[in-house]
């Protein structure tokens, strides 16, 4: 596993984006409404996933939607932020 993706794992923001991601592909705008952030946050983590190869983005006229490169991230992030919440 490479390192970026593990480092990109270990904070429960970045889990949290991964967690909205895994339903649907969405813009910053509905990561900012579905995962309750600030619109500062979310690109920054956004940022740290794309280069993770965790995310990819495609643009569609004006709007730019992120989407996850490996479902199987989700499965390892909902477990992640159980654990997380459980501490």
């Amino acid at each position: 596993m490479n390192e970026n993706i593990i480092k990109a794992l270990c904070n429960p923001t970045r889990l949290k984006i991964i967690q909205c991601l895994s339903q649907k592909d969405k813009t910053v705008t509905e990561l900012i409404s579905n995962c309750e952030l600030a619109q500062s946050a979310v690109s920054q983590h956004l940022i740290k996933l794309k280069d993770a190869g965790i995310v990819e983005d495609r643009k569609e006229g004006r709007e730019v939607y992120y989407s996850l490169l490996n479902k199987e991230l989700s499965k390892v992030s909902k477990v992640l932020l159980n654990l997380a919440e459980e501490n």
